[in-house]
C-alpha cells in the first residue's frame, strides 16, 4: 500500500487525472477498476472518479508496487548547469528570453539540453522545485517557440500559474 498526500500543486484536479500523472505505469483500466473496487481510496473512504482533490487529502493505493517506478530520465536535468536569460521572475512565473537554436521540449534527438530542462535545473538549484516532493506537477512552459526562433517564453513555476 502507498499513501499519497495531496499538496498545493496537486489540489484542484480530479482524482483520475491526478492518478494518471502520479502513477504513470498503471493502466487506466486498472485505475478505474481500483477506484470502483475500493483499492484506491481518498481520506480512507471510497471515492468517485470525478472527486476534486483538496490540499491535505490522502490517497491510499492498494495496488502492486510495480506501478511505482522511478523514471531516471525525469531527473536528468539535475546534472545540468542552468543557462537562462531571465527577463522577469516572481513566485508564480518566469519570463525567459529563448535564444535561437535551443529547443523548448525534448524530442528524439535531444532529451536534456532543452529550455524546460534548464528551467527545472534552475528551480531545483534555488530550492523551488524537487521532483521527489511533487506527485503530479513539474514546472512547464505556457507557450512554445520553434527551435530556430528567439523570443519570450513564459514558464509556470506552480500548478496554479499553469492553469
Amino acid at each position: 500500500m502507498r499513501t499519497l498526500i495531496i499538496n498545493r500543486n496537486d489540489a484542484g484536479q480530479r482524482l483520475d487525472k491526478f492518478l494518471s500523472k502520479a502513477v504513470k505505469a498503471m493502466p487506466k483500466s486498472l485505475m478505474y477498476k481500483g477506484i470502483r473496487t475500493k483499492k484506491i481510496k481518498v481520506n480512507r473512504k471510497r471515492a468517485e472518479i470525478g472527486y476534486i482533490l483538496e490540499e491535505g487529502d490522502t490517497v491510499e493505493l492498494f495496488i502492486s508496487e510495480e506501478f511505482f517506478s522511478d523514471n531516471a530520465s525525469d531527473s536528468a536535468f539535475m546534472k545540468l548547469t542552468p543557462k537562462l536569460d531571465i527577463v522577469y521572475e516572481d513566485e508564480n512565473i518566469m519570463l525567459l528570453d529563448k535564444r535561437p537554436g535551443l529547443i523548448v521540449h525534448s524530442d528524439d534527438e535531444e532529451d536534456v539540453n532543452t529550455l524546460i530542462s534548464h528551467v527545472k535545473a534552475y528551480l531545483y538549484r534555488k530550492g523551488e522545485y524537487n521532483p521527489e516532493d511533487e506527485q503530479s506537477f513539474a514546472p512547464a512552459l505556457c507557450n512554445r517557440i520553434d527551435r530556430n526562433t528567439g523570443g519570450i517564453v513564459i514558464a509556470a513555476k506552480n500548478a496554479e500559474a499553469l492553469r
